[in-house]
């Protein structure tokens, strides 16, 4: 017997298909199937049949639907283990698990037997996977998680193909998954490099401007620095961009097909220009330190502008009192310094203020966090308890979220904000808070402990906490799964992973398992970290060290920006500074520089 639940839930004895009875017992066959080996109680059972509304006449009738089943299935299919029930299904006989059999297979290989790998597994699917579940809460979070496998499975075998020289042949079905996932940069500058190759440069630079349209007015985004450099190299005919030798992979079927030892001569254009995160998802990072980095102190209450390979600090500004965040976006590098209640406004080509002279005022002394979204910014400002909108056109505050409350003994803070889903996210308390951008108004809350950072990315919103990292379904607001860790903080999500500090520790996280892929030192004291440049940035509190981690093979370099304080760590001198915030965006690294208390 198979059961096939990438599509439209169907089960089938050899070739003939097994006609099931009536919407309630398919939709308990599939609860069954997305828990196959394990015993699920009647009582959760009843639940997820009747959404949380069961009849008086529940029990009787989920007997009567195991009952039905077992007529069609066989007598043995469906066992009663307690106060539940147990679907066995043999290995192989879910095509779920055996797309993830596949994928498995696929990561080992060399590029042409494992696009046939990866072929053979996305050939399992017949449309959405849970097709007839699709609004049920009981299939949601299986279908985000069965849907992303498969992007990613595809995304991975179209690194494959471009490598083998297949770039005629990508060009329909990027355009097609481009409509279908419009900010999804990694389709876009698959789809930029196959139209390049295929002789289209206009073509491959419509869609570069088609992305920036459409991160603009979504996301109030400009494109990631991966895409923008793909874009410099199309117009300079740059010749890492020059399509490798056609290689056709074996049949996916074919039992003989031996591992490809031949390497080209040209990398795909992810490798050569550093694309990283257009790249693969499961990339290992690299870290090393060198003694020969440039020993440029930076001030306290500035912000330092590096250059893009983390190399030198290329200038410095001084800013209010205590930077403690950094955002880059609308043609702006903007800080929140915590200690005034202010916000500063940068020029992200000379580092130096732009628009209004003065700071952008937002009151009391605990500004936390910022973010750029919505063609607005939005700061965490700390105790106060609320959320701040500041209007770029105008560098005014245009809004306070929620009203200003009168002020309580023990205040609900909010320390961490971020932006995804065309929705504000702030930590207040130990809540997760949904903020409307158009209203200004909090339409979801969610319980979530002590937080301790917030980004979102990869469809989902990721929260660590003192109890470890969560992710959030943006749609309903609900917990998607949480694996308990030790004191993570500043996650963020890109290449396909979410990366957190915990430790002191880099940790690369799977983002559908979450399931440690990878895990790298990170200096004494590691307090932020960001993404960007094909790299991520890790900056650390004493060692006032910026310290590049790039993909595997890439360059890597250790930079001093602030003043060592590991010496006196327990009580540092008066006036020392320390990297309090690291960002990336306008061809530049972006550090925050702080005051040693």
């Amino acid at each position: 017997m198979r059961y096939l639940i990438l599509g439209p839930l169907e089960v089938r004895d050899g070739e003939t298909d097994v006609a099931l009875r009536g919407g309630q017992q398919r939709k308990l066959l599939a609860i069954l199937l997305l828990h196959a080996g394990g015993a699920v109680s009647s009582d959760r059972l009843i639940d997820e049949l009747w959404d949380g509304k069961p009849p008086e006449t529940a029990a009787k009738a989920l007997q009567g639907y195991v009952s039905s089943l077992r007529k069609q299935l066989g007598p043995e299919a469906v066992e009663t283990t307690g106060a539940g029930y147990r679907l066995e299904v043999a290995a192989g006989d879910l095509d779920a698990r055996r797309f993830e059999e596949l994928l498995a297979e696929a990561r080992p290989l060399e590029r042409a037997p494992a696009v046939a790998k990866l072929r053979e597994a996305l050939a399992l699917w017949r449309g959405p996977a849970l097709a007839d579940f699709a609004y049920d809460d009981f299939a949601r979070h299986e279908i985000d998680r069965l849907d992303e496998l498969r992007l990613v499975a595809v995304e991975r075998r179209i690194d494959l193909e471009l490598a083998l020289g297949h770039h005629d042949d990508l060009v329909p079905e990027l355009e097609a998954l481009v409509r279908a996932h419009p900010l999804r940069e990694r389709l876009r500058g698959h789809l930029m490099v196959a139209l390049y190759r295929s002789g289209r440069q206009a073509e491959a630079l419509d869609v570069y401007r088609d992305a920036r349209t459409a991160l603009r007015d979504e996301l109030g985004l400009e494109p990631s620095e991966e895409l923008q450099a793909l874009q410099r190299a199309i117009l300079d005919h740059d010749a890492s961009l020059a399509a490798p030798p056609r290689v056709d992979p074996p049949a996916p079927a074919g039992p003989d097909g031996r591992p490809q030892r031949h390497r080209f001569a040209h990398p795909l254009v992810a490798v050569a220009l550093g694309l990283a995160i257009l790249g693969a998802a499961a990339a290992a990072i690299a870290l090393t330190r060198t003694d020969k980095a440039a020993a440029i102190i930076a001030r306290p209450n500035s912000v330092a502008r590096i250059d893009a390979a983390g190399t030198k600090v290329e200038s410095s500004v001084g800013v209010g009192r205590g930077p403690r965040a950094i955002a880059v976006g609308l043609g702006s590098v903007w800080v929140a310094n915590g200690e005034d209640g202010t916000v500063d406004r940068l020029d992200p080509a000379t580092g130096r203020f732009q628009g209004q002279s003065q700071s952008i005022g937002i009151g009391g002394d605990d500004l936390s966090g910022i973010a750029i979204g919505s063609h607005a910014v939005w700061v965490a400002d700390g105790n106060a308890g609320t959320v701040t909108r500041i209007d770029p056109r105008l560098d005014q505050v245009v809004a306070t979220i929620p009203p200003v409350p009168k002020q309580t003994v023990a205040p609900d803070p909010v320390f961490f904000i971020a932006y995804g889903s065309h929705y504000v996210w702030a930590t207040r308390a130990n809540k997760l808070l949904r903020i409307d951008p158009h209203t200004n108004k909090v339409d979801k809350r969610l319980p979530i402990g002590t937080p301790t950072g917030l980004p979102t990315g990869g469809g989902s919103v990721w929260v660590t906490t003192q109890a470890g990292l969560r992710r959030i379904d943006p749609v309903r607001v609900k917990q998607i799964t949480r694996r308990p860790f030790g004191f993570a903080r500043a996650p963020v999500y890109t290449r396909g992973s979410v990366w957190l500090i915990a430790d002191n520790e880099i940790h690369q996280i799977d983002p559908i398992t979450l399931d440690q892929r990878h895990v790298e030192p990170a200096g004494s004291e590691p307090a932020s970290l960001a993404a960007g440049g094909g790299a991520l940035w890790a900056a650390d509190f004493f060692d006032g060290k910026l310290t590049r981690l790039a993909a595997a093979g890439g360059r890597t370099a250790s930079l001093q920006v602030g003043k060592n304080l590991r010496p006196d760590r327990n009580s540092p001198p008066s006036g020392a500074s320390n990297l309090s915030a690291v960002a990336v965006g306008g061809g530049a690294v972006w550090v925050a520089v702080s005051v040693g208390h």
